[in-house]
């Protein structure tokens, strides 16, 4: 049995990847071969409020938590609160159900929509982008992407050599299709008219590698202003939800907010975790692998009761 809080089932490939780099058909598939296998899918419930963590330790011998890494990382800067600026997730996932033919009273603010919008997305790797190509689609007046991070080489970077995952410059389709880059920009505030983002304030910053780590100093004489009707933060998730189902079943933390595990299990004998649960924010290809592995400790687990 598999809970799933959305009306659709898919996680993050269903509502977090636009469809033009994800068709959802694909998807599909693969949860007709999983009913077909005899997996029970429940959308539409959110286990922690719709069903208790006590419910689901008495009706199920083994219980697997599976919930990705939905705290997002936020900006400490005024302005984060006015209308027009919003998480990059909320983002997606408004217009991933538009394109699915969901009803608009699912899909939330209709301010999550850049047509005709000075877009600027804050943050610079795989959600970003899919921000970006969104936005583009969307009809967005002009799109400006920053990241905080300088700007990788193009092709070999002596930094994280090889078998390390190369820091190298990656331009994606969305970016091809047309949006301003820059790197090494610290956003310092987001200007608002009455209550509605209008104005991003920014500088640009040089990272100095110290004794205590890498730092960040403001570049002097860089400061600048730029429209902004539309922001989008993609900058990241910290951890699994805490509030609700992790909480009410008391398991333990690791010091970055994830749940631990030892080979797969909990702190509470019966509950499993795996993926970006486990793991914090990553790559499908991991959460897939966590997955796997987890269902095969649980198979052993499960036989030895």
């Amino acid at each position: 049995m598999l809970f799933e809080k959305d009306d659709r089932i898919g996680g993050l490939l269903r509502y977090g990847i636009p469809d033009f780099k994800l068709e959802k058909g694909i998807i599909d598939r693969r949860l007709e071969q999983m009913v077909a296998e005899g997996v029970k899918f429940e959308p539409g419930v959110e286990v922690g409020a719709d069903l208790s963590g006590r419910y689901m330790r008495k009706m199920f011998d083994a219980v697997c938590l599976a919930m990705g890494a939905g705290r997002p990382r936020t900006l400490d800067v005024p302005g984060v609160d006015l209308t027009g600026v919003h998480m990059a997730m909320d983002y997606l996932t408004r217009q991933n159900r538009r394109v699915a033919g969901d009803s608009p009273a699912k899909s939330a603010d209709q301010t999550l929509d850049a047509v005709g919008k000075r877009v600027v997305v804050i943050g610079g790797g795989d959600t970003g982008s899919d921000c970006v190509g969104t936005a583009i689609r969307q009809g967005a007046r002009s799109v400006e992407q920053f990241e905080v991070l300088p700007k990788p080489p193009e092709e070999s970077n002596p930094q994280t050599p090889w078998p390390q995952w190369p820091n190298i410059l990656r331009t994606s389709t969305s970016h091809e299709e047309g949006c301003g880059r820059r790197w090494s920009v610290l956003t310092k505030e987001l200007v608002g008219t009455g209550g509605r983002v209008t104005e991003l304030s920014g500088c640009e910053i040089d990272w100095n590698n110290t004794p205590d780590g890498w730092r960040m100093t403001e570049r002097p004489g860089t400061k600048f202003s730029i429209p902004a009707e539309l922001v989008l933060l993609a900058v990241g998730f910290l951890h699994v939800v805490h509030p609700g189902l992790v909480e009410e079943l008391g398991v333990e933390l690791d010091k970055r907010g994830n749940v631990l595990v030892t080979n797969w299990m909990t702190s509470r004998a019966g509950i499993f975790a795996a993926g970006d649960t486990v793991k914090g924010a990553s790559l499908v290809v991991h959460a897939i692998n966590q997955g796997q592995l987890a269902a095969a400790t649980i198979d052993r687990w499960l036989k030895t009761r």
